[in-house]
């Protein structure tokens, strides 16, 4: 029995399509590489924004004749009667349902073992689904509901056997881990505790965090960052440098709290990667909003910011009402929002060339290339085919917007 798991969209979404892909192997299925000639294919979808819900048809559409199609992630809840019309018998299962994928294949449910299998040298582990909030814009908190955390013991267990098998990067994620716990009398800090007194050697990647939730603890989350297993990587949503869009947008926080949160966690790691969102466009958003938007960026100076353009979600709030900024207005602000952002990711990159760190391989690169992360999760790209999950010496020689370039120095382990 062949199965193919293809996802798209979250770090989230990737998490449960390899749980998924472990629970086909503990059932005795052989993963493919291709949907073609296999008995079983698992589609994880995305529809975060119009574009992504059209690309999510196109490969439905695609995918319609093979024998047993599974549709899984956002789609399969929040846009399924569309999905029900293009694969009329195409099986559907609610993000992160691995109780209810286990008996569309097999009768008697049995514990899911992670399978001992490299994936190069970083594994995802969820810690949760669904969320706490309400903005006006989300279909993905429509898709997967109120928060449902899983329990500490079970995701320290999931790192574990995680590590055991080789993996030095560990990748939590949910749709706002700072959120985690607040259904079952725990926290993330109180998480990441647990998970860096594993004995084991790796690096933990926390996963993106909202505001709202994230204030409450932010002196625990500046801690959090001070362990030596945690990189000191923070991706946390702005999404506008506008109080009165973010009143809209019902978002629970103003720039202020914001501004507050990144201060106390550069206080305790000045140098941590700060990674952040802005819509733009969004329904009533107007220049003085931009002009807002871009003097955040000079002020505050992120790492990496993900500029995304308004796309109105069948049964949000935002969907109705306010007509969204015009295209070309919308492209051309989206235009020089990266812009600036770029220039000041490259002003920032440049203060690491001449320095020589220490660094995680991660990934291979292109061509005969590695992809390394320093403790401040910085990529690294050396030209040379690196063993990965080793620690490297690496001397930074040059920078881009995006990633550093460096040369090999040491291996230490």
């Amino acid at each position: 029995m062949r199965a193919y798991v293809e996802a798209y969209g979250c770090t989230l979404n990737f998490g449960e399509s390899r749980e998924i892909e472990d629970l086909l192997l503990n059932r005795g299925w052989e993963l493919a590489g291709s949907p073609e000639d296999c008995d079983l294919v698992v589609l994880v979808t995305c529809v975060v924004i119009e574009t992504t819900e059209r690309a999510m048809l196109k490969r439905i559409r695609e995918l319609v004749n093979m024998p047993n199609l599974v549709v899984t992630g956002c789609m399969a809840t929040a846009c399924r009667q569309k999905a029900e019309r293009v694969a009329p018998n195409a099986a559907f299962v609610p993000p992160g349902d691995l109780a209810g994928f286990s008996r569309l294949i097999e009768e008697t449910e049995r514990p899911v073992v992670p399978v001992d299998r490299m994936r190069d040298s970083y594994c995802i582990v969820p810690i949760a689904t669904g969320c706490l909030g309400s903005c006006a814009y989300c279909i993905t908190r429509l898709a997967r509901g109120r928060l449902k955390s899983r329990s500490v013991a079970r995701i320290v267990s999931a790192v574990e056997r995680a590590a055991e098998h080789g993996p030095r990067e560990i990748q939590i994620t949910a749709q706002d881990t700072a959120a985690y716990g607040a259904d079952i009398e725990t926290s993330l800090p109180e998480l990441v505790d647990r998970i860096c007194q594993i004995p084991l050697d790796f690096r933990l990647r926390i996963g993106m965090m909202n505001p709202r939730n994230a204030l409450p603890l932010a002196e625990e989350i500046g801690g959090m960052y001070l362990q030596p297993k945690v990189f000191k990587f923070l991706h946390m949503p702005a999404q506008s440098a506008s109080d009165k869009l973010l009143e809209e947008m019902e978002r629970g926080y103003t720039l202020d709290d914001f501004k507050k949160i990144v201060a106390m966690v550069r206080a305790r790691v000045p140098e941590i990667t700060i990674s952040t969102d802005l819509i733009v466009g969004y329904p009533g958003e107007t220049i003085e909003d931009h002009k807002r938007n871009l003097d955040f960026l000079s002020e505050m100076r992120p790492d990496i910011v993900n500029v995304t353009r308004f796309s109105a979600r069948p049964g949000t709030k935002a969907a109705v009402g306010q007509k969204p900024v015009v295209g070309w207005m919308a492209k051309d602000r989206s235009r020089e929002l990266t812009e600036l952002r770029f220039k000041v990711a490259l002003e920032k990159n440049r203060s690491w060339v001449g320095r020589s760190v220490k660094a995680l391989s991660t990934e291979k690169g292109k061509g005969r290339s590695t992809i390394l992360r320093t403790d401040e999760y910085k990529q690294v790209v050396v030209p040379e085919m690196l063993s990965l999950g080793r620690y490297y010496e690496v001397h930074v020689i040059g920078a881009t917007p995006t990633y550093l370039t460096g040369l090999r120095v040491t291996c230490s382990r």
